[in-house]
């Protein structure tokens, strides 16, 4: 239960960053256009999908992983990000470099945090 807990305020955060600083540099890259209640449940998704899908892939594409030395991995991160900006109505990313930013941005807050 705490796997699912735990991420959803780093995903609040690591989206709150993202959405303040990719349309700085990208004009239109990232969209949020929900309240305080939506960004919370954009972090769920983000949180249960992670949780739940993401070791399943990853042991499913486990021979992929080691054969490009955990690139692979990123590229895992990246559709399921593009998952969850395709079952949030709120959230649109734009284009693949404000994507790549947002999942980097989110791996970078789970990793210090």
């Amino acid at each position: 239960m705490l796997r699912f807990l735990l991420p959803i305020p780093l995903n609040v955060v690591g989206l709150l960053f993202a959405v303040w600083l990719i349309p700085n540099y990208i004009p239109g890259g990232i969209l949020f256009t929900g309240d305080f209640i939506s960004l919370l449940v954009a972090g769920a998704v983000i949180g249960i999908i992670n949780g739940v899908l993401k070791p399943i892939l990853k042991i499913l594409s486990f021979p992929l992983i080691i054969i490009t030395g955990g690139l692979f991995s990123l590229i895992l991160t990246l559709g399921l990000l593009w998952l969850a900006d395709y079952l949030l109505p709120d959230l649109a990313i734009n284009g693949l470099i404000p994507l790549v930013i947002t999942a980097l941005i989110l791996s970078f807050v789970h990793v210090i945090f």
